[in-house]
């Protein structure tokens, strides 16, 4: 069974056309952690152990994207053994943690992957992300990202982070690319 034409009509409608325009060259997808696959939040248990919660539908997307060749991967300013178990329970493609330089980052993995940078998707949510989403192809941010990084971002989702943001960038491309209707 295939998604129909009309759903993925609905889909790329809530979206301008530049928005679509941008999505439909994107080969690669890279995030942020916290604030993007997690709402932000840092706890820790008695023991002194960092946990995190991840939305299961943003990873559920991640082997859709893969399937269809879709390099996906983190560039994180924190490290995490939470998030090095994650990125290996979806099979991304690379787990960068602890940068300080996110575009330079950037950078280098488009030059492995034989990308251009208007190939590439970044969603992140801080300040730490802004030299990235000037340079990226489709800059993305979480509905609850504050309102001077909005600012700076080609799409703001629907979601918030940690709560289906990425899963909702990750159908944009998927519907402007012509994907989406292949997944069912």
């Amino acid at each position: 069974m295939h998604l129909n034409q009309t759903s993925v009509k609905a889909i790329l409608e809530n979206y301008s056309k530049e928005q679509v325009k941008k999505a439909s060259s994107i080969k690669a997808i890279f995030m942020d952690v916290d604030g993007v696959l997690t709402d932000g939040s840092i706890t820790y248990n008695d023991a002194g152990q960092e946990l995190k919660s991840f939305h299961v539908r943003d990873g559920l997307i991640v082997q859709h994207l893969k399937r269809v060749g879709i390099i996906t991967g983190i560039i994180s300013g924190r490290e995490s053994p939470m998030v090095s178990r994650r990125c290996a329970e979806l099979q991304m493609d690379f787990c960068h943690q602890g940068i300080l330089d996110k575009l330079s980052v950037m950078e280098k993995l488009a030059a492995h992957y034989k990308l251009r940078m208007k190939e590439v998707m970044y969603i992140g949510d801080d300040i730490n992300d802004l030299s990235v989403f000037r340079k990226c192809g489709l800059s993305v941010c979480p509905a609850d990202t504050v309102s001077y990084i909005k600012d700076e971002v080609d799409l703001v989702t629907r979601y918030k982070g940690g709560k289906g943001a990425m899963r909702e960038a990750a159908d944009l491309v998927l519907a402007a690319r012509g994907f989406m209707d292949k997944l069912l």
